[in-house]
């Protein structure tokens, strides 16, 4: 187990290392923040764009950040040389790649405590934007401001971490703004008691799943393929799962999209939610056991 959390340990800090981590975490968290902004019109109740926005950095965003992330864990230190060297010692080849897959996993764990604080505090803004217009769907300044403001904070102790204490820029961003959007939440229910849309948080949470599978997907073919082939084919399998997924090893974002089941003051299912979960947590077992027997399989010198 030592092993395992050290090799996913260091997955998933590469993973936050990465340049673009710190950009995806960035543009996710300020379109959340600012696209309520420029909501002129009223389409459905307050709030709705929020919870779509939110949902939709995740899946966008955070799929990016996390296939391309699987990406360079698993098949970067294959060609590199750097798996050589770790398999060299006793560390059998399924434990290597799982452990790669679930330290990229945590990573997007990190992404989606970021995206939920974010979106819960953009509904709030929602809300209370209608309160204070007396009925325009408007969003509250000071909440857009505390998450805007609370983004570019991190970022800011980020890189006077990096000049000061030198630590690493990139990884510090990604750990500060995502601590920085539920803090800045509680700051605005301190001075705001206004109702927070918990309720959100499960069907997000099945999203992340799907999401999840398609990381373990990226990790599997990164195995055997280059990345510009394992970038073609997750486009394919991206593209597939939304007009016509083949349910038996890819996800039907149909049935991980739940945001729309919200409409109207309505909550989703909780049949619905525990069938999507489950299909989301098989489709990650079969792509572990899947990337775990190509590496197997794979030679190595």
């Amino acid at each position: 187990m030592r092993r395992f959390r050290a090799l996913a340990r260091a997955a998933a800090l590469e993973a936050l290392a990465e340049p673009l981590s710190a950009i995806l975490f960035l543009v996710a968290l300020l379109a959340v923040h600012l696209l309520p902004v420029v909501h002129l019109h009223q389409f459905g109740e307050p709030g709705r764009l929020s919870r779509e926005c939110g949902f939709s950095a995740l899946l966008v965003f955070g799929l990016v950040f996390a296939t391309s992330a699987a990406v360079h864990a698993v098949g970067r230190e294959l060609e590199s040389g750097t798996a050589a060297a770790a398999l060299a010692r006793p560390v059998p080849r399924p434990l290597f790649f799982c452990a790669k897959i679930v330290g990229v996993l945590a990573a997007l764990a990190l992404f989606l405590l970021a995206v939920s604080g974010a979106m819960l505090l953009s509904v709030v803004t929602s809300q209370m934007g209608r309160i204070v217009t007396q009925g325009d769907v408007l969003v509250w300044g000071p909440g857009v401001a505390a998450g805007v403001g609370g983004t570019l904070l991190a970022f800011a102790l980020a890189a006077m971490g990096n000049a000061v204490l030198r630590t690493r820029f990139c990884v510090g961003a990604c750990l500060l703004t995502a601590l920085a959007q539920p803090a800045a939440l509680a700051v605005v229910l301190f001075f705001n008691q206004s109702p927070v849309p918990w309720h959100l948080l499960p069907a997000l949470g099945v999203l992340a799943l799907g999401c999840a599978s398609f990381v373990a997907m990226a990790g599997a073919f990164a195995v055997c393929l280059k990345p510009a082939a394992v970038a073609a084919l997750m486009t394919v399998a991206v593209i597939l799962s939304f007009v016509g997924p083949l349910r038996a090893v890819l996800p039907d974002i149909h049935r991980f999209w739940l945001v729309d089941a919200f409409a109207g003051g309505c909550t989703p299912a909780g049949a619905d939610l525990c069938a999507a979960a489950g299909a989301g947590a098989l489709l990650v077992a079969f792509w572990l056991v899947a990337g775990s027997a190509l590496l197997a399989r794979r030679e190595i010198p």
